[in-house]
């Protein structure tokens, strides 16, 4: 008995319908063909009759401004009445004119948007200069009344229309879906450009990748040959002479900081004017105080130098310089030490050695073709690099865009599905 009973009391399954997204719109139109013609119809006729309620309107207002009012006993308020009449006359004019049929199109999304909009703006209108409409119904109460009474038709004849169009909201909605529709299209064919360029640019990749590659193994070549070799050998060299010039460097800045404050303080009484020293001496001064041996390219064998280095002693003796007991007889040992210094030996002859070996190996390395012919090679393969950065960044940019694409498509289909469902009572499949 269950079996049987089964039979009819089984939940009917929802039929599905497979179709494409573009075919869709011609699927709902069928079904909503007959519902929108009865719907045209009917509107159509509501319209004339709101355009023969405009007309009518229109001809009533002219009666009433061709009417004189007649003069009561009370003149203020005759008066009061005059200009309450002229200025009805002008705000129901404009009023008129601005909801007047002939300016609507002719489907039912202009018949939709003109019901709604007039019927607001004659309601909110009215109410505006109610006051003196009062006013001059006083004076011509039957012309006013019978305006009154049309006024009032064609505000349910609007109100008429937009609520019978209201109630097929989903006529309307279809409009938006089938604009829906054509902006996927738009978005598939957007898609498929980008698709389109993520793969030019993926092959443009493999062809970079095939030249950095080529472009490497020279690289390699130019670097692990005889060449490259004694290229290497005078970089080396280059280094360590240049390592042997700061160590020179350090070793003078090293013996110069033991005299560092008097230096430092003997410069400040110089520049105070408490100590008087030639201009020369000055420089000089500064210059061992900022870039020793820059300064001692100037003073080869450091004699000026020395004579500043008695002239700070003098100032000490002086009292012009400060020192702590502790740390006077330190210092003047320091300075002393250094007027004994051979500068010349000790500096600058190393100094010029090193400059004149750095000069040599710079030469050679100018002249080295290896050298030049790496650097070519290296820069043409870091412009390569940049080159397939660039790209990577393209394709990378085109995935996000994609991603956008894909994700509005998503969310289009699910709405135009959503309703086509609801429209049809039926499953919608989509086949691409």
């Amino acid at each position: 008995m269950s079996g049987f009973f089964s039979k009819f009391f089984k939940k009917k399954e929802q039929v599905t319908l497979k179709t494409t997204i573009d075919l869709l719109p011609t699927i709902i139109q069928k079904n909503f063909e007959s519902k929108i013609n009865e719907l045209e119809i009917e509107v159509a006729k509501e319209m004339s009759q709101v355009k023969y309620l405009h007309e009518k309107l229109v001809t009533l207002l002219k009666d009433i401004e061709t009417k004189e009012l007649e003069s009561k006993e009370n003149e203020r308020f005759n008066r009061a009445a005059t200009t309450a009449k002229q200025q009805v006359e002008k705000q129901l004019a404009k009023t008129l004119e601005k909801i007047n049929p002939t300016n609507c199109g002719n489907n039912l999304d202009d018949f939709r948007a003109y019901s709604s909009e007039s019927y607001v703006l004659l309601v909110n209108e009215v109410n505006s200069f109610r006051k003196n409409l009062v006013f001059t119904s006083v004076y011509l109460k039957d012309e006013m009344k019978l305006f009154g009474i049309t006024l009032q038709e064609l505000l349910n004849k609007l109100n008429n229309i937009r609520n019978k169009l209201d109630q097929e909201k989903e006529i309307f909605e279809f409009e938006k879906i089938k604009k829906k529709i054509i902006f996927i299209g738009i978005n598939k064919k957007e898609l498929e450009e980008v698709n389109k360029q993520i793969t030019n640019l993926e092959n443009l990749l493999k062809q970079k990748d095939i030249e950095i590659k080529s472009q490497e193994e020279k690289l390699f070549e130019l670097t692990t040959n005889d060449a490259s070799k004694k290229l290497k050998e005078l970089t080396d060299t280059r280094a360590q002479i240049s390592n042997e010039k700061q160590a020179l460097k350090i070793e003078v800045s090293s013996m110069l900081s033991t005299i560092d404050r008097p230096l430092q303080r003997f410069n400040a009484i110089v520049k105070n004017g408490m100590w008087k020293i030639s201009k020369d001496q000055e420089e000089l001064l500064e210059g061992f105080i900022t870039n020793p041996l820059l300064a001692l390219k100037q003073d080869v064998n450091g004699k000026r130098f020395k004579e500043i280095l008695k002239e700070i002693l003098s100032a000490i003796e002086d009292g012009k310089i400060d020192i702590k007991p502790k740390e006077k007889e330190k210092r003047i040992d320091a300075l002393q030490e250094l007027i004994n210094f051979d500068f010349f030996e000790q500096v600058f002859w190393k100094l010029n050695e090193i400059q004149k070996r750095l000069i040599e190996i710079e030469k050679e390395l100018k002249e080295n073709v290896s050298k030049k012919e790496i650097d070519d090679e290296t820069s043409k393969n870091n412009q390569l690099q940049r080159d397939k950065t660039k790209i990577l960044e393209e394709i990378e940019h085109h995935k996000k865009t994609k991603i956008t694409i894909n994700e509005k498509l998503e969310e289009e289909e699910k709405r135009i599905i959503d309703f086509a469902q609801n429209s049809l009572n039926k499953k919608i499949l989509i086949t691409k």
